[in-house]
């Protein structure tokens, strides 16, 4: 009985060495849990935005009990990333806390200069996660897109993560892209990334103002504006909405959005794109240059007639199916040539489907792929079923015959 005592306490002592307890703890009100990141260039190396959550303040729905913001914006520069953040305790009462960054948001300046410095820190840093989204402020500063505040959301930082994924969801001309995509396009032969782009639409000093959400139409909002187009880690330039739409429905990154095709006499035809799925593929020529293709399988519903059709006729369905494959294949075929030839930048991925595929043939193309991707033959072939044509079948407006 002895014995059994005696080993039952030294399992209970090593035990405890396993179990060291909270040894690292961290309490609230040491820290400045640091909720978006933004990063511009300096003379003087970076100049960083902090917005932190003022924890304090956040939970109150009136303003806080002081009747201050339930977030504040901290500045600094530095020769390194870390260097700035150091030097924003001179300013900050607590310690910057990264764990619980949810947008990363880069200056135009910066992101043109290339980012492979600031991701170089970004992911050895323990504290940051690799799950937050990634963002470029167009024709602008991080810092601007940092000092706003938003309608809905109570912390600004909440309110542009919550925009990038609705817009990513709904409308197919942004995406949400997180450091572990972004370094992995970057690093992948054959690839080139892309970064959703933020704007003011307004006025920045009235946007600072609290006031700017206490009315029905706020003077200041943060717009998401299509994609940024990357070479390595320098962004290039910028693509508009058709444009971006194409390059996610490529991506496979597309969701639900919304289109319309010309009905054949006069008016529109409405759809919703509800499934988009697309392969790459790629076969050698005679010659032995590849050839790339991309099949997009679409299921759709009609949501809105502007014209005089009968919907309720099988022969007119089929007509709508072959005129929105025609719009798709041309629209897409049409912006993928416009980012081989205006930039170069596979930001499709057709370089890895080569790579995969024919390796050895990748060997001759991928030292100078940027340049060869420019003539590369590239097929686009739309398959769309109209699945609903809602819940009326003839329009509004279409005149009825009386007997």
């Amino acid at each position: 009985m002895l014995e059994r005592k005696i080993l039952l306490s030294v399992l209970l002592v090593l035990c405890l060495t396993f179990t060291p307890g909270c040894w690292s703890r961290k309490e609230l009100n040491e820290l400045a849990v640091v909720m978006a990141l933004g990063i511009d260039t300096h003379e003087d190396g970076y100049a960083i935005s902090a917005q932190v959550l003022n924890s304090a303040e956040a939970g109150s729905k009136k303003g806080g009990s002081m009747g201050s913001l339930p977030a504040v914006t901290y500045k600094s520069v530095g020769k390194t990333i870390p260097d700035a953040l150091q030097r924003m305790l001179s300013m900050a009462p607590r310690m910057p806390y990264l764990s619980h960054v949810r947008v990363l948001v880069f200056g135009e300046d910066l992101a043109r200069s290339g980012v492979s410095d600031v991701l170089d820190y970004i992911s050895r840093n323990h504290q940051l996660r690799t799950d937050f989204f990634m963002l470029v402020a167009k024709n602008g500063k991080a810092a601007e897109i940092l000092e706003v505040v938003t309608p809905f959301e109570y912390v600004p930082a909440n309110s542009l993560y919550s925009s990038i994924l609705i817009s990513e969801k709904k409308w197919a001309a942004t995406g949400k892209v997180t450091l572990q995509q972004f370094v992995t396009e970057l690093k992948r032969s054959g690839s080139d990334p892309v970064l959703s782009g933020v704007q003011l639409s307004g006025s920045l000093a009235e946007g600072q103002s609290m006031e700017n959400v206490k009315q029905i139409n706020p003077s200041t909002l943060l717009q998401h504006t299509g994609l940024g187009v990357f070479k390595g880690d320098r962004l290039v330039g910028w693509l508009g909405e058709p444009p971006s739409k194409a390059v996610n429905y490529v991506l496979n990154r597309v969701d639900t959005t919304t289109g319309f095709i010309a009905c054949p006499d006069d008016g529109i035809v409405g759809f919703a794109v509800n499934r988009a799925d697309t392969t790459l593929d790629v076969k050698l020529n005679a010659d032995g240059t590849p050839a790339f293709s991309a099949e997009l399988e679409i299921e759709a519903d009609v949501n809105a007639v502007q014209c005089a059709i009968d919907i309720s006729q099988p022969a007119v369905i089929d007509e709508l199916e072959k005129d929105i494959e025609d719009k798709f294949n041309a629209n897409i075929r049409k912006h993928i040539g416009l980012v081989q030839q205006r930039y170069g930048a596979d930001v499709f991925g057709f370089g890895e489907v080569l790579h995969r595929k024919y390796p050895d043939v990748w060997k001759k193309y991928r030292d100078h792929w940027g340049e060869s991707f420019k003539t590369m033959s590239i097929r686009v072939d739309t398959d769309v079923a109209i699945r609903r044509v809602g819940s009326i079948i003839q329009p509004l407006n279409q005149k009825v015959d009386e007997p």
